[in-house]
């Protein structure tokens, strides 16, 4: 009897900087069309608490493999370049309980051949022409297509991989990463996995992360979006101040038009995906495929957000919901499962926990931390689920940071400015009020968890340092020495 009628397939779908409600199901009223992701949701189970506790691309991308928190894998920022060897990963346990297991995507992981366990992977790495460098060598998107003669340089397309500029892409469609990427599955899925083990796909999208050049086709359907970003009551009338982020490179004012363009492109990226993802499903588990019977779990994440505008803040590296909160859900074909949202903290580390006991894979040891891996199959199953009490984040940088979630409250510590913020994050999603004034009371608990969990850093933490002031309503500051 084949693998695959005993344990399910994985197919583990993630975007690259698509914020929590760029799922229109999560937000039902923009003007963004994601008619298969919103489906797939809505008949799985939705996770409308999802965060990713370092809202930067490669810590992210270790909690994602690994299921370690960045306080357990050791990086709490951006910094490519940096060999890991991973304590735990999730193809790698996966194919020792035999699991066939495919790489199709960006990984961002160093170095870029190593395999972390997959038993083959296709890379692609970066959008942009960085091939004269060690660092993003790795692109067999882009090796494809010069082998076949469509263009000498498909990843120099003149526009800047983390910016704001955007336009339609200028070759066919079916040339585009998205289409590529997503072309590359189906070969998987229907010709190349071996049909006498389950197997275990990740399918990792560029999109949306700039460049913002979706095809042409995608940037029409938006020409008129209607897509605005929020402004707050601590949101400054120029850019000489944001909490924390004094000397970033990514604030405001923008230009009306710079942020239209923007908006226009970041949809119709993540559209263009919505509409290659129903590609797969039909032609991996439609009517008349060999796998359409096999059990298959579905789970759909993004690595973090993308601010777009808000609060005059562009990219990533922030604590705010645009940035650090992350559309989750997990669907499935095949089995018996309970739908329905699932309202607690759920961690992108939690991908990891819920495929190994889906699968019958041991938990590793190093779950038992409560800020690493946690398994959501429970709930999938209808049994008692035991939640997170609360959820630490951080991100280094030019904004370095730390955040806490605990209930409604959302509680974020600015280290290079000794800056404080409070948001109730059920009743302000967007984070438009601060709340660090007005319950002032609340502020000593945060900081008393917030100097447990870093009592083991090499940098000191006092909260005895920490007083609520109003010199700059309403926010809370630290004292710089008492």
């Amino acid at each position: 009897m084949p693998a695959t009628a005993e344990k399910p397939n994985i197919l583990l779908i993630t975007t690259d900087q698509q914020r929590w409600d760029a799922l229109a199901l999560n937000r039902p009223s923009t003007t963004l069309r994601t008619p298969t992701l919103d489906s797939l949701a809505a008949d799985g189970m939705n996770c409308t608490r999802a965060y990713t506790t370092c809202p930067v691309c490669i810590p992210a991308r270790r909690s994602l493999l690994s299921g370690l928190h960045p306080q357990a894998h050791g990086l709490y920022g951006y910094k490519d370049g940096l060999e890991w060897d991973a304590p735990i990963s999730s193809p790698d346990l996966l194919g020792r309980h035999g699991y066939q297991t495919q790489l199709i995507g960006k990984l961002h992981l160093y170095p870029q051949r190593k395999r972390y366990g997959y038993d083959h992977m296709i890379r692609t790495e970066s959008p942009n022409d960085r091939s004269d460098t060690e660092l993003q060598s790795v692109n067999d998107w882009a090796e494809d297509l010069k082998y076949r003669g469509i263009t000498d340089q498909p990843n120099n397309i003149g526009i800047d991989g983390n910016g704001r500029n955007a336009r339609p892409w200028d070759l066919a469609e079916q040339y585009h990463h998205t289409s590529w990427l997503t072309d590359r599955a189906v070969d998987f899925v229907t010709e190349y996995r071996d049909p006498s083990c389950p197997f275990f796909l990740h399918l990792s999208y560029w999109a949306p992360h700039p460049p913002l050049v979706p095809p042409q086709a995608y940037w029409d359907m938006y020409a008129n979006h209607g897509g605005q970003p929020v402004f707050s009551d601590w949101t400054p009338k120029d850019k000489e101040w944001r909490p924390g982020t004094r000397n970033i490179n990514a604030t405001g004012p923008f230009r009306e038009q710079e942020i239209f363009d923007a908006i226009r492109g970041y949809y119709g990226l993540i559209t263009h995906v919505d509409h290659r993802i129903d590609y797969l499903l039909n032609r991996a588990f439609g009517y008349g495929s060999p796998r359409a019977s096999e059990p298959t779990i579905i789970i759909f994440t993004s690595d973090h957000g993308e601010m777009l505008g808000d609060h005059h803040l562009w990219r990533k590296s922030l604590p705010y919901e645009a940035s650090a909160h992350i559309p989750f859900f997990v669907s499935w074909r095949n089995m018996d499962l309970k739908p329905g949202s699932f309202d607690g903290l759920v961690s992108l580390e939690d991908v990891a926990a819920t495929v190994f006991d889906l699968c019958g894979v041991e938990m590793p040891e190093q779950y038992n931390n409560e800020l690493n891996s946690r398994s959501l199959a429970p709930a999938l199953r209808g049994e008692s689920c035991h939640t997170r009490e609360r959820l630490f984040g951080e991100c280094t940088g030019v904004a370095t940071h730390n955040f806490i979630v605990e209930g409604p409250w959302k509680y974020i510590w600015f280290a290079k400015t000794h800056e404080e913020q409070l948001f109730n994050t059920l009743e302000d999603p967007d984070d438009l009020h601060d709340c660090s004034g007005s319950h002032a009371d609340l502020l000593p608990k945060f900081r008393e968890q917030l100097g447990d969990y870093l009592k083991d850093r090499d940098r000191e933490f006092s909260a005895e340092r920490c007083t609520p002031c109003q010199n700059h309503p309403p926010r809370a500051v630290w004292k710089e020495n008492t």
